[in-house]
This record gives C-alpha cells, structure tokens and sequence, in this order.
C-alpha cells in the first residue's frame, strides 16, 4: 500500500516542496505525517489546513466528495 506522500496529486507534491524552504520545520512535519500514514482518514483537521495552506490550494470551491475522499490532493489510484 502507497503512503499518502506517494498518494500526492504531482502538483500538490510540487507546490509542498516548493514552499519547504519557507517553512522547514512545518512542512517536513507535514512530510512525516503524509509519509507515516496510507489512509486519507488518518488526517486530522489540522493536517488538512496545513496542507492546503502550504501547497496554496483553493479549497474554497470544493464540494463534499473533495473533502471526503481528498480527490483535490490524492491520485485516482484504484486502477493501478
């Protein structure tokens, strides 16, 4: 089974590493979280505002299925 790290939309990945130098400490512990745990509902409401903060996403037009299933952040991996 893939962490969620590996679960991360390319995008998504890319714009947490992208702010990293900018806030070390906060998102290489979002790192750790997404890296130690395979379910998206293993993530606490407090990891889900940190990713969305730092990845710079906009959640506001988001709709139940995105915030259920994270569809906004993860890979669609159920054919792989």
């Amino acid at each position: 089974m893939k962490t969620l790290l590996e679960q991360l939309r390319p995008e998504i990945a890319e714009a947490l590493e992208k702010n990293r130098d900018k806030y070390d400490y906060s998102v290489t512990d979002l790192y750790n979280k997404l890296d130690n745990n395979y379910l998206y509902a293993d993530l606490t409401v407090r990891d889900m505002r940190d990713l969305c903060l730092y990845t710079d996403v906009d959640y506001y037009n988001w709709d139940s299925m995105d915030w259920r299933f994270g569809t906004k952040l993860l890979k669609n991996n159920l054919h792989e």
